[in-house]
């Protein structure tokens, strides 16, 4: 794995981007999401969210769990500032947590 000091750069343009803002709003509100369940809650296609979450966990803001073929997705520790952008990206993009409609395994 990285350390901060070789992926600031990543970090810092992971944090530039509105669609991975979101993401990292209702990570760090539920714990742990499902790709299906980020679909849902930002109405994208599954393929533009995969992309932006392989972006954050490349860059070491979250970490994936697998179970079996589906994918969660937690927040990774960061640093002091990360938490304070994600905070401020909560704020401003009027983030909350929304009921989950779990398809991912679940029956």
């Amino acid at each position: 794995m990285k350390t901060l000091a070789r992926n600031l750069a990543d970090v810092m343009k992971s944090l530039a981007d509105e669609t991975n803002l979101r993401l990292l709003g209702l990570i760090r509100l539920h714990d742990e999401l499902c790709v299906c369940e980020f679909e849902d809650m930002l109405e994208l296609p599954q393929p533009t969210v995969s992309r932006h979450l392989k972006t954050l966990a490349d860059s070491g803001l979250i970490l994936v769990r697998k179970d079996g073929r589906w994918r969660y997705y937690s927040m990774a520790d960061c640093p002091g500032f990360v938490d304070e952008v994600i905070d401020m990206a909560i704020e401003e993009f009027k983030i909350q947590k929304q009921e989950r409609h779990r398809k991912c395994g679940e029956k």
